[in-house]
């Protein structure tokens, strides 16, 4: 198992015991403040309902911190996100 698959399925062993599905979950990620990041990031996100965003850029602009709070059916959906968003070049998912 590679580590990125190790951490996923950690996570998904974390998620199961510490929540009860369907749950509201927050996504961090940190990312150049590029519009073209930005909006494919929202765009991964664009099938929830409700999604409350917010964003908080850095002191010299060059990074933006995104914060998402949707109600996800299970764990398997957080992780399908996090995969996707990891093709961001240079994101940071925290």
């Amino acid at each position: 198992m590679n580590s990125s698959e190790d951490f996923y399925s950690k996570l998904e062993e974390q998620l199961l015991n510490s929540s009860v599905w369907p749950s509201k979950y927050q996504f961090k990620f940190i990312l150049k403040s590029n519009n073209s990041d930005i909006s494919e990031l929202e765009s991964i996100f664009d099938d929830l309902k409700d999604v409350k965003i917010s964003f908080r850029k850095s002191s010299n602009n060059n990074f933006t911190s995104v914060s998402l709070i949707a109600v996800m059916e299970s764990p398997y959906f957080v992780i399908e996100k996090y995969k996707l968003a990891s093709k961001i070049k240079g994101i940071i998912s925290l």
